[in-house]
C-alpha cells in the first residue's frame, strides 16, 4: 500500500465523498497499456488487442506491455504508446470543430508528442498544426516523434506562451495540456506521489490560469480552447477555467458522453456554467485525466502574419529535381542551412507567415536533405515521411539486422548496387544507409539510436 499525502486524500474526499475510497484503491492496481496506430502507416494490426479504446478510432488496449524499445515498427512511427484517457481529445475535437475543413491548431504544451501525433492524424492535409514545447530538450523529443509520424503540415516551435502574440485572433483551436501536479499519474509514476504537495497544487493552478489567459487572445471568434490535465483536484481542473470565464467572451462547451460508460461529467453551475469531464481509474480503463472545452464568443478581427519577402525558395531547377523524390500533395520547397524543406502548397500563406514572427522554429514541414547537383543526400525525416516515392532502392532487413541498424551499428549486407538505400523491416521504413561495396555507412541519427542491448 502506498502512503498517499494526507492533503491529497482530503482534496479527493471534498470532491468525491465516498467514491474517493474506490479511486484510492484503483491507484494501487496495475496500469493498462494502450497504443494508438498511425492510420497512414499501419494498414493491418501489429498487436493482439485486449480491447478497443472506445473514444479513439485507432486506439487499442494491449494484453501485455511488450518491449517497445526493440520493436522496429515503434521506431518507424507506426504507432504511439499513449495513455487511453488522454485519447478522449479525439472525441472533444470532433464535437467542437468540423475536421473536414482546414483548421489552424496550436498544441501549446506538446512534448513528448502524444496529443500532437493524435492531432496530426485527425486534421485534414490542408490544416496547419503548430506543436510547441517551451523546454528545449523536450522540444527535441517532440521533433523526433512528429518526424516519425511523417506528416508535412506540421511546424514545431520552442517558445513560451507569451511569444505567440503575432497569432492573436488567428487560431481555430488551441490545445492546452497544462503542466499539473500529476495526481492522475500516481499509478504509473510512484515518484509523483513523493513530489506532490498542496503548495505545488497551488503553484500549478496559478500557472494554469496564466497560460489560459495568455492564449485566450490567440483564438478567432468561435475558436476553441481544449484544456486538460492529468490530475483530479478542483484547484487545477475547474478554477483555471472559471478564472477565464469570469473575464467574459467565453462559454463552456458540453460534450455528449452518452456512448462512453465510465466518463464522469462534472457540471459547475453559476454565472458561468462549466462542463468538465473526469476520467477516474476506478471507472474507466485508463489513468486519471480531466478535459474541458471553451468557445470564444467575442468578436475578434483576424490577420495572419504576412509572408516574408526574402523567403529563400528553391530555384526552378532545384524544385524540379526535388519534385522527383516526393509524391502526394503539391509541395513547394525552401532552402535553409543547405537543407531542402518541403511544405504543402495549400499552406503557403500559413506556414510562410510563421517565418515572419519571433517564434523559434525547430521543424518546418519535411526536411528532405541536401540537394547537390540535382541529387538528394536524403535526411532521416524524408525516410520517415508519408510522401516519399520509390526513387531509392530498398533493402529488406530481418529483425536482428533492423535492431542493429537502429542501434546505429554497421554490418555486412548484400546489395546489387552502391549508393543510398532505404532500410526497411517488413513494411516499416527505418532510415537510410549508404552502401559502398561490402561497406555500409549507417546514417541513422545518433540521438535517436537504441542505446541498450536486447536481453
Amino acid at each position: 500500500m502506498h502512503a498517499f499525502p494526507k492533503e491529497f486524500i482530503e482534496l479527493l474526499e471534498q470532491d468525491l465523498g465516498e467514491d474517493s475510497k474506490a479511486l484510492l484503491h484503483s491507484l494501487e492496481t496495475e496500469s493498462p497499456t494502450s497504443i494508438r496506430y498511425n492510420p497512414i502507416k499501419t494498414k493491418t494490426p501489429l498487436f493482439d488487442a485486449k480491447g478497443l479504446v472506445p473514444w479513439a478510432n485507432q486506439g487499442i488496449y494491449l494484453t501485455e506491455r511488450p518491449s517497445f524499445t526493440f520493436d522496429p515498427f515503434f521506431h518507424a512511427g507506426h504507432y504511439y504508446v499513449q495513455e487511453a484517457s488522454s485519447m478522449f481529445l479525439e472525441e472533444v475535437l470532433k464535437q467542437c470543430v468540423d475536421l473536414n475543413e482546414a483548421q489552424r491548431v496550436l498544441d501549446l504544451c506538446a512534448a513528448p508528442g502524444g496529443k500532437s501525433t493524435h492531432l496530426s492524424s485527425l486534421l485534414s492535409s490542408d490544416s496547419l498544426l503548430i506543436s510547441n514545447e517551451v523546454i528545449a530538450a523536450r522540444a527535441s523529443i517532440l521533433v523526433e516523434n512528429l518526424t516519425r509520424w511523417g506528416n508535412a503540415n506540421v511546424v514545431v516551435t520552442n517558445n513560451d506562451p507569451e511569444h505567440f502574440f503575432s497569432l492573436n485572433n488567428c487560431l481555430d483551436v488551441v490545445v492546452v495540456d497544462a503542466p499539473c501536479s500529476g495526481e492522475g499519474m500516481f499509478r504509473r509514476d510512484k515518484d509523483a506521489i513523493n513530489e506532490w504537495s498542496i503548495n505545488n497544487v497551488n503553484i500549478c493552478s496559478a500557472r494554469q490560469k496564466r497560460i489560459l489567459h495568455t492564449v485566450s487572445s490567440l483564438l478567432r471568434t468561435n475558436g476553441i480552447i481544449i484544456y486538460s490535465t492529468c490530475t483530479f483536484n478542483t484547484k487545477e481542473d475547474i478554477d483555471p477555467l472559471q478564472s477565464l470565464l469570469e473575464e467574459g467572451g467565453w462559454e463552456s462547451v458540453q460534450i455528449n458522453i452518452s456512448d462512453y460508460s465510465g466518463v464522469t461529467e462534472r457540471i459547475v453551475e453559476g454565472a458561468n456554467t462549466i462542463f468538465g469531464y473526469h476520467f477516474y481509474p476506478n471507472k474507466i480503463e485508463g489513468e486519471g485525466f480531466f478535459i474541458s472545452a471553451l468557445r470564444k464568443t467575442e468578436e475578434a478581427e483576424s490577420n495572419w502574419p504576412k509572408v516574408m519577402k526574402n523567403v529563400n525558395f528553391a530555384d526552378k531547377k532545384s524544385k524540379l529535381a526535388l519534385s522527383n523524390y516526393i509524391d502526394g500533395v503539391e509541395f513547394d520547397f525552401l532552402q535553409h542551412n543547405q537543407q531542402s524543406l518541403a511544405f504543402p502548397n495549400a499552406l503557403h500563406k500559413e506556414m510562410l507567415g510563421l517565418l515572419n514572427t519571433s517564434l523559434r522554429i525547430k521543424k518546418f514541414g519535411i526536411d528532405m536533405g541536401q540537394l547537390i547537383r540535382d541529387e538528394l543526400i536524403p535526411d532521416q525525416a524524408y525516410a520517415m515521411s508519408n510522401y516519399k516515392n520509390n526513387f531509392f532502392e530498398e533493402i529488406q532487413l530481418d529483425k536482428d539486422q533492423a535492431i542493429q541498424y537502429l542501434q546505429k551499428k554497421e554490418f555486412n549486407i548484400d546489395a546489387p548496387t552502391k549508393g543510398w538505400h532505404l532500410m526497411k523491416y517488413e513494411n516499416a521504413y527505418l532510415g537510410f544507409a549508404k552502401l559502398m561495396g561490402n561497406r555500409m555507412n549507417n546514417t541513422y541519427p545518433k540521438e535517436w539510436r537504441i542505446r541498450s542491448e536486447q536481453a
